[in-house]
């Protein structure tokens, strides 16, 4: 079906938007039981595709909203919702779309997303004005584990995350259940956004400026990147991070986000 529905619109399997299309229907309702669906939700998918996962989000849903950036694929859903009154979907880029102007609240966010977009679109959903009260989303296995990993192994997506709520790995999907087959594995990834951010909203833009260059230099310690960012040698950096109980031979991905909440605001201090 999937093979035909593509051809019949020309959906060309575009690399650059990373569409590798849910064709087990096995797994697929094994992903839809994860979401546990409510006959009250409203959901935005992002990336419908041919929209096999949007039929059962659709049947299952009070409304849905869809985010697809492929026209062909436009067309397509066109014919696989024809019957789906409670379907809208939108033509456009995920990361350039008011997420939470699309359904009103309370919504959630699902949907099989291009590997690519993991660390951006995670920001992007959680900083939404009204954020989605639950976010679904299957990416790369790897980032996923990487994103409910303890501290020791974080990434700069992996504290985006962190700091508005924790994510949680509910499913792996092997690699076979897609349509091109990619090379790597998948897992459902659900978080729940706490009721505020770690920090207050106004201090996220600087904080997320703040540490990007210490998970840009990930093989470095911390004192080599904060001697660079103020100056004054190795031995103050050391001294500022011994201050505040930091470990100055630590490198980024170690850190806990109370760490990382404590060196923000130390180093705005000054």
């Amino acid at each position: 079906m999937i093979r035909g529905v593509a051809r019949r619109f020309g959906v060309r399997y575009q690399r650059r938007w990373g569409q590798n299309f849910l064709a087990d229907r096995r797994q697929l309702e094994r992903i839809v039981e994860a979401l546990e669906l409510a006959p009250t939700d409203r959901i935005v998918e992002v990336g419908p595709g041919l929209g096999a996962l949007t039929v059962e989000l659709a049947s299952r849903a009070r409304a849905v909203a869809g985010v697809e950036i492929d026209p062909a694929c436009v067309k397509a859903l066109g014919l696989t919702l024809r019957d789906r009154s409670n379907v809208r979907i939108v033509e456009a880029n995920i990361l350039r779309t008011a997420v939470s102007e699309l359904l009103p609240p309370p919504y959630r966010v699902a949907g099989n997303i291009p590997y690519n977009l993991t660390g951006a679109l995670f920001v992007h959903l959680l900083e939404q004005p009204q954020p989605p009260v639950r976010i679904d989303l299957l990416v790369q296995k790897e980032v996923a584990e990487r994103l409910v990993a303890p501290p020791g192994d974080w990434s700069l997506a992996t504290l985006g995350v962190r700091v508005y709520g924790r994510p949680e790995l509910t499913l792996r999907v092997p690699r076979g259940a897609f349509l091109p087959v990619p090379r790597v594995d998948s897992a459902l990834v659900r978080i729940r956004p706490d009721a505020q951010p770690a920090l207050p909203r106004a201090d996220l833009p600087a904080f997320f400026e703040f540490v990007t260059p210490f998970f840009q230099a990930r093989r470095k310690q911390l004192t080599f990147v904060l001697s660079r960012r103020r100056g004054g040698g190795a031995t103050e950096a050391r001294a500022r991070l011994s201050v505040i109980g930091i470990d100055p031979a630590r490198r980024a991905e170690t850190l806990m986000l109370e760490e990382w909440r404590r060196l923000f605001e130390n180093e705005r201090k000054r």
